[in-house]
């Protein structure tokens, strides 16, 4: 696990607690989730320092049901896909079996000192099936059925509701099973659906749509971000090809790799923007810009306005600016 991979967890996870109302601030820092020397850790104690922010977010709210209902409710674009996975793949151990016509996804989250609370995984089963869901194209797809190996709770019902599927409590691992035919629908052709497979089902996901080569450098260009602006010969190094190759293969799509570093970052820009999780000092760099200043500009070339305006705006009712709604990449000239 590297650092990256935790703070963007971190993150993740803060600004969907925060969007629900939460304080998370203080939370995290009680969980030794500071965003510093708190992740400098290994993936068992990261594990642990989550299971006990979970612990201390239900103690806080009152309500044990808060896992199922922070994750994101609207549809993500492809990247908000990637974003999603993220947000749990670094602490998850995951396994994949076929059966009868159906595929049971089985999720381990380990700890070392502390238990893992049920909520942290009604979060993560959340998020897998919002992003299959959005992976699809379709917001009914929902699991044949759930399972999981802790006893059954109060208003148990409400689990049936959310994923719209029987819930079962008490059984020997944490499952959640889905038909084939859907499941396939979110996935490429052929995708690895062997036992010990999980984290490549997961990440496929990820990668679901649009299927061309602009896109898997795109959701590599997603990944790198955080890091500082990506390099050209770093992305080609990771696809294993010349920079001269990568060059050719986008202009064959009619775009180039600066023309795609800078439309990755608007599209996450427009949907960060919209949503209002990040501060503006906090997603400047995490769409590797040096400084705000670089990526006030930027927002100002991209949808004419201030991205204090868009974040205002967002919570306006009415449609958003035009602007904001165009997503097409653009062709290299």
């Amino acid at each position: 696990m590297t650092y990256s991979s935790a703070l963007h967890l971190v993150r993740g996870v803060k600004s969907r607690l925060t969007h629900s109302g939460v304080e998370a601030e203080a939370l995290f820092a009680q969980a030794g989730l500071d965003e510093g020397d708190g992740l400098a850790c290994d993936a068992l104690t990261l594990s642990d320092k989550l299971s006990h922010l979970w612990e201390l977010v239900v103690e806080k709210s009152g309500d044990p049901l808060i896992g199922l209902k922070i994750s994101s409710p609207h549809r993500l674009g492809w990247l908000g896909v990637m974003g999603h996975i993220m947000l749990v793949s670094p602490t998850v151990q995951s396994s994949i079996e076929r059966c009868h016509g159906h595929t049971r996804v089985g999720l381990l989250l380990p700890g070392a000192r502390r238990d893992v609370p049920r909520q942290r995984y009604d979060f993560v089963w959340c998020v897998l099936l919002r992003s299959l869901r959005c992976a699809a194209g379709r917001d009914d797809i929902a699991p044949v059925v759930v399972e999981y190996t802790f006893p059954e709770p109060a208003n148990a019902y409400v689990y049936a509701e959310t994923f719209g599927c029987p819930v079962k409590f008490s059984m020997p691992h944490n499952v959640m099973e889905f038909s084939d035919t859907d499941l396939v629908m979110a996935l490429p052709a052929n995708p690895p659906l062997v036992p010990g497979s999980g984290e490549r089902v997961l990440a496929t996901l990820a990668r679901a749509e649009p299927p061309t080569f602009s896109a898997k450098v795109q959701g590599l260009l997603a990944s790198l971000l955080p890091k500082g602006p990506p390099h050209r010969d770093d992305v080609a190094a990771q696809l294993m090809m010349s920079e001269r190759t990568l060059q050719r293969r986008l202009s064959e799509e009619g775009t180039s790799f600066t023309n795609l570093v800078d439309d990755t970052r608007r599209e996450l820009a427009r949907q960060s923007l919209s949503c209002g999780e990040l501060s503006l000092k906090m997603l400047s760099f995490q769409l590797g810009f040096s400084e705000p200043s670089a990526f006030y500009r930027a927002c100002k070339r991209w949808f004419g306005m201030a991205p204090s305006d868009i974040v205002h705006m967002a919570h306006q009712p009415g449609p958003e600016p035009e602007s904001m709604n165009a997503t097409t990449p653009r062709k290299s000239a």
